[in-house]
């Protein structure tokens, strides 16, 4: 029994209590003070009637005759005449029950009066004795009636009371709840402060829990800022802040083998020719403010786009990467500008130095050696021609169909697929360290005229067409079937649109609710990059289905790693590491660094941290000694 319901309890009682004493007590006193009543007046009344027979000379027919008089009246319950010796001559007696009250009642406040007592005399002479009884009849019936008014004015007291006990008991334990609703979220590893109440007990334990979060919160804040340290240490270059050329080649490598909407993209490479002349012309201080500052340009551009990165591949070359930019050119001349804006503001020349620049788009399926051949050979020929202009290189030098009419035959493909129902789920298992199957990933899959399609040769332009929430709503439909027929555990990805579109959380929710058994085995998980940019929108989207006993969870984790001290109060249930971190961990020591301390964190606050994208026996031993939970890729099977 909750304590609300102990206190209305208690409320109830001592309301009754202390009303059943007024009750009682009122009572009482209107019964004691009606025997008293009763009792002068039968009293009084048997004087006055022996007085009266005294008088009228106390013949036997006269007496019999007044007496039956006064019993005719109705108020006496009894009139006795006996002789001088004691033998009775006249009785008058109404033997009739009380009307209007009930017996219980009279058996509970019984009347008992004493009856009026008179000599009837003859001159000198007695005649009799007189016993009078006034009828209790009318006493009981103004005792009920007392009663009833009374029970009534008590029973308003009481609802009145009652009412006015409930809204202060709200007010009272409204910290409590507040309390109750703060321990049940930190148990969901949401750690959440609230405000202090009035109340000193809830007021200690409010304090108690505020300061844990707070803890949690100072501890979350401060690992991140450490592994964002130690990631800028191991990862970037000290004089431009770009990517080193190793992480910055892990990213491409692991977009050409992502299986999502950053399947496809731009790739971007930018010289910076006769460093060697302005370092010797300007000076090593001048130009390394320059490629500071130029670092600085490249950062605001990636940082503007999720998952978009750039690199100093060496001295002089830059290189973007954009991840879902259908178009080369966008990327490659928004980089360019930009270089070209630093060298206009530090004063130098950009007419004597040539920026050649050479842009290609990579698909799902690419290789990267074959990318950045395409890529250098461009270059050299635009550095070899002077050319100002950016060249694309094309794979076989054989140009694609235009942006607009790919976007309009893909629209045909999807709009009619939608509407066939042509999308499936191709499975593949996360374990964990014991091999256990912890769940079924199921990633999109297009049946097209019976060619089948991985998600990263349609999911960009499921995003471009901004179809995305359409999708969502077809994978968690064959992810609840998938779940109902396989009885496994399984875990689907959703897009931006899941975060940020109103009308897919309500939607969500609706559908979880109609499955809610096989709701408790959905697992979902959304980019990192997302989670963050729209993190009140994604705090949403966990509590809703939370509630349907759903996991909620985080992919491609590693990228924005100062922002893991925001997750104190969301609640996700686990992590996944990005492919990129996981690339040839066995020889890549600070990444095993970076690694481990991010389990460590995870693992403080209850998550579970799972890699992605594993692919060697090598990759794995690493992983389980830097203390991940799970792993997944192509290199991991139940076999």
């Amino acid at each position: 029994m909750s304590l609300h319901s102990k206190l209305w309890l208690a409320i109830i009682g001592l309301l009754l209590i202390v009303f059943s004493g007024s009750f009682l007590v009122s009572t009482l006193s209107a019964k004691s003070y009606l025997q008293q009543q009763i009792t002068m007046k039968n009293a009084d009344n048997a004087a006055a009637l022996a007085l009266s027979l005294t008088q009228q000379g106390a013949d036997d027919v006269l007496l019999e005759l007044t007496l039956s008089a006064q019993f005719d009246t109705g108020f006496y319950e009894l009139i006795e005449l006996r002789d001088p010796e004691g033998k009775l001559k006249i009785l008058r007696q109404d033997e009739h029950p009380v009307e209007g009250v009930p017996v219980w009642f009279m058996s509970l406040f019984p009347i008992n009066v004493e009856d009026g007592v008179a000599s009837v005399q003859s001159g000198w002479q007695q005649v009799g004795t007189l016993t009078l009884r006034s009828h209790s009849k009318f006493a009981y019936q103004r005792l009920w009636e007392s009663a009833q008014i009374l029970a009534a004015i008590f029973l308003a007291a009481m609802i009145v009371s009652g009412l006015i006990g409930g809204q202060v008991l709200k007010r009272i334990l409204k910290p409590l709840d507040d309390v109750v609703n703060q321990a049940r979220a930190i148990g969901e590893r949401r750690f959440i402060s609230i405000p202090e109440p009035s109340t000193l007990e809830f007021r200690q334990v409010v304090q108690a829990m505020n300061e844990l979060s707070a803890r949690i919160k100072q501890m979350l804040s401060q690992e991140a800022k450490r592994l964002q340290k130690w990631q800028q240490e191991a990862h970037v270059d000290k004089v431009t802040g770009l990517n080193n050329r190793e992480p910055f080649m892990k990213s491409v490598e692991a977009a050409l083998e992502s299986d999502d909407v950053n399947a496809t993209g731009s790739l971007s490479l930018i010289r910076l020719t006769r460093l060697a002349e302005l370092n010797q012309l300007f000076g090593r201080a001048t130009m390394d403010s320059v490629l500071r500052a130029i670092g600085q340009e490249l950062n605001r551009i990636t940082m503007a786009h999720s998952r978009w990165a750039a690199s100093r591949l060496n001295g002089s070359d830059f290189a973007v990467l954009a991840p879902r930019a259908m178009d080369p050119l966008d990327a490659a001349t928004q980089a360019r500008d930009a270089i070209r804006g630093v060298l206009e503001k530090h004063s130098i020349d950009d007419r004597e130095i040539l920026l050649p620049t050479a842009t290609t788009i990579y698909a799902h399926g690419d290789t990267i050696r074959k990318i950045l051949t395409r890529l250098d050979g461009a270059l050299l020929s635009n550095e070899r021609e002077g050319a100002t202009s950016i060249s694309i290189a094309y794979e076989g030098d054989i140009q694609v169909q235009p942006i607009r009419q790919q976007l309009e035959d893909w629209r045909g493909i999807l709009t009619q697929s939608f509407r066939e129902r042509n999308f499936y789920l191709e499975f593949f298992p996360l374990v964990g360290l014991n091999n256990q199957l912890i769940h079924q990933e199921g990633l999109a899959r297009l049946n097209w005229k019976g060619n089948h399609l991985a998600a990263g040769l349609f999911l960009p332009w499921i995003n471009r067409l901004e179809l995305s929430a359409d999708l969502d709503k077809q994978v968690v439909e064959l992810a609840l079937q998938a779940i109902q027929s396989q009885d496994q555990p399984v875990c689907i990805n959703l897009s931006v649109a899941a975060v940020v579109e109103a009308d897919f959380v309500p939607w969500l929710n609706d559908r979880l609710a109609v499955n809610r058994d096989n709701a408790q085995r959905l697992w979902l998980e959304v980019p990192e990059a997302m989670a963050f940019r729209h993190l009140e929108m994604f705090k949403l989207l966990c509590t809703r289905i939370r509630s349907h006993g759903c996991k909620i969870g985080i992919e491609h984790v590693g990228h924005q790693l100062a922002d893991l001290g925001k997750l104190h109060d969301i609640g996700v249930d686990y992590l996944k590491i990005d492919a990129s971190f996981v690339r040839d961990l066995d020889a890549n020591v600070a990444n095993q660094t970076l690694l481990r301390t991010l389990c460590t964190v995870g693992h403080s606050i209850g998550l579970e941290v799972y890699a992605e994208g594993v692919r060697s026996e090598a990759e794995k031993a690493s992983l389980r000694e830097v203390g991940v939970d799970g792993l997944s890729g192509p290199g991991v099977s139940r076999g």
